[in-house]
C-alpha cells in the first residue's frame, strides 16, 4: 500500500462516485476501480458497497477514511517541514564560540535570527579552538566561531571562511597609564600581572596561550598570570581595581568600562583573526548560511557603531582643545 492508494480511496469515499472522482484524480474510471480492488484484496477488507446505482461505505470503510485523511495530512505536514528545513527555516543550528570575543555581536546576530526563523532551535556552547574544532569534526557543533591555528589548515574536513580581524588592545587602570601619557607599549607592563580568566572556564588555557604569544612576540618577555574572575566583566572590575592589566582584542571590549583606560597596541606585529568553521559536505546547509550572512551583517553593524563612536570622540576632543586655545 502507498500514499497514493490512500488518495484514490478518500477521492472515492468523499464522492461516493468512481467516475467524479477518476475525473478529480485525473485517472480513467477502470483504473481507479482497479486500484481500489487491489487496495481492498491487499489489506482484506472491503470499503464499498457498490452496485449499478449507488456507491456506500461499509462500516469498515468509515473507520479507514479517518485513518486516511489523518495519515496524508501527517505526510503532507513532514514533507513541508522537511521542505522548511531545507530552506533553512526549520530545524537546529548549534553554535560552538570563543565567548571572550564574540559576546559584543554574536547576541545581537542570534536575536535577529531568532525573529526570522522561531521554528528553528539554536543551542550555543562556550569552548576553546580545540574543543571546537573535535565538536564541529564529530557533528555535535554546527558552527564554529574561532581562530585559524596549525591544526585547523591541515584539516581537509573542515571549511574556514574570514569573519573579521581586530587590532590587540591592552587595557590598564587610569592610575597605571593615564590617558595624558599617551598611548604605551606592550613592554612598558612587562613587570605588571596579566589578568586571565579562572582555571575552570574552559577557554582560559587557549587565551593564556594568545596572550602569552603577543607578549613574545611584540615584546619579547614571559607575562605573569594571575586568574581573577569566570567572567570578561569580573577581569575588567579586577583592571579598574589596580590588581593588573588586560590584553585582548579590540572587537572584545564593550563599552567603557568606568576607571579603565584601553589602549591599542599599534605597535603589534599581528592582529587578531576569527574564522567561521565548518565542516565539508554535499549537503545544502541553508540554516548555516543564512546565519553565517546575518553574524557578518553584526559584526559589520558593531564595527561601524565603534568607527561613528571614535570619531565623534575625536570630534569632541579636538573641540575642547580649540576652546582651551581661544581662552589662552
Amino acid at each position: 500500500m502507498e500514499l497514493r492508494h490512500l488518495r484514490y480511496f478518500v477521492a472515492v469515499a468523499e464522492d461516493l462516485n468512481f467516475r467524479r472522482a477518476a475525473e478529480r484524480l485525473h485517472l480513467s474510471h477502470p483504473a481507479l476501480s482497479r486500484q481500489i480492488g487491489d487496495l481492498e484484496d491487499e489489506l482484506g477488507l472491503k470499503f464499498f458497497n457498490r452496485n449499478a446505482r449507488r456507491v456506500e461505505l461499509t462500516e469498515a470503510g468509515r473507520v479507514f477514511l479517518v485513518g486516511a485523511r489523518r495519515t496524508l495530512a501527517s505526510a503532507q505536514e513532514a514533507i513541508a517541514q522537511a521542505s522548511e528545513v531545507v530552506r533553512g527555516e526549520r530545524g537546529r543550528l548549534s553554535i560552538g564560540c570563543y565567548a571572550l570575543v564574540t559576546h559584543p555581536f554574536l547576541p545581537d546576530a542570534l536575536s535577529r535570527f531568532r525573529g526570522l526563523f522561531p521554528l528553528v532551535e539554536v543551542t550555543v556552547r562556550h569552548m576553546d579552538n580545540r574543543s571546537q574544532l573535535e565538536a564541529v569534526l564529530n557533528g555535535s557543533v554546527m558552527l564554529g566561531i574561532g581562530r585559524l591555528d596549525s591544526n585547523l589548515e591541515e584539516s581537509a574536513s573542515l571549511t574556514t571562511t574570514f569573519l573579521l580581524r581586530s587590532p590587540f588592545c591592552i587595557a590598564c587602570s587610569e592610575h597605571r597609564w593615564p590617558a595624558k601619557r599617551g598611548a604605551p607599549k606592550l613592554s612598558d607592563f612587562r613587570e605588571d600581572n596579566f589578568l586571565v580568566l579562572s582555571p575552570e572556564v574552559g577557554s582560559a588555557d587557549d587565551y593564556m596561550r594568545l596572550v602569552r604569544s603577543v607578549c613574545q612576540r611584540d615584546a619579547g618577555f614571559e607575562p605573569t598570570f594571575v586568574p581573577v574572575g569566570s567572567t570578561f566583566e569580573a577581569v575588567m572590575s579586577m583592571v579598574a581595581a589596580g590588581r593588573g592589566v588586560l590584553v585582548a582584542p579590540e572587537i572584545g571590549f564593550r563599552d567603557r568600562t568606568i576607571g579603565v583606560n584601553v589602549y591599542v597596541l599599534d605597535c603589534s606585529k599581528g592582529e587578531y583573526e576569527l574564522f567561521l568553521i565548518r565542516r565539508n559536505t554535499s549537503e545544502s546547509t541553508a540554516t548555516i548560511d543564512t546565519f553565517v550572512k546575518i553574524l557578518a551583517e553584526s559584526v559589520l553593524r558593531l564595527q561601524t557603531r565603534r568607527q561613528n563612536a571614535k570619531a565623534s570622540h575625536r570630534g569632541a576632543q579636538k573641540v575642547g582643545t580649540q576652546k582651551g586655545e581661544r581662552k589662552e
